[in-house]
């Protein structure tokens, strides 16, 4: 799966991508929202996941999708449990 090509996906639906990288032999992809949320991007399959750090080194890990409607549902819901986690 393709880092830039999923980023620009989201940028048109909303979501400003602040860094990204591609996925490697060693490692997958990551698409940056901000600092607690990112999408992390397979180099096999076509199925991101979002990610949102809970505490430091602590992480929520979402399930995987292909469908992009439900990849924005476990984004807004992560950068809202962010939001609801720094307000405190």
């Amino acid at each position: 799966m393709n880092s830039q090509a999923l980023a620009e996906k989201l940028n048109k639906l909303g979501f400003t991508p602040v860094a990204l990288s591609e996925p490697s032999k060693k490692e997958d992809g990551m698409i940056v929202i901000t600092k607690g949320v990112h999408v992390q991007v397979p180099l096999h399959g076509d199925e991101p996941n979002v990610v949102r750090e809970i505490s430091k080194g602590e992480y929520e890990f979402y399930d995987a999708h292909k469908s992009i409607n439900r990849l924005i549902e476990d984004l807004q819901a992560a950068l809202q449990d962010e939001k609801a986690m720094g307000s405190r």
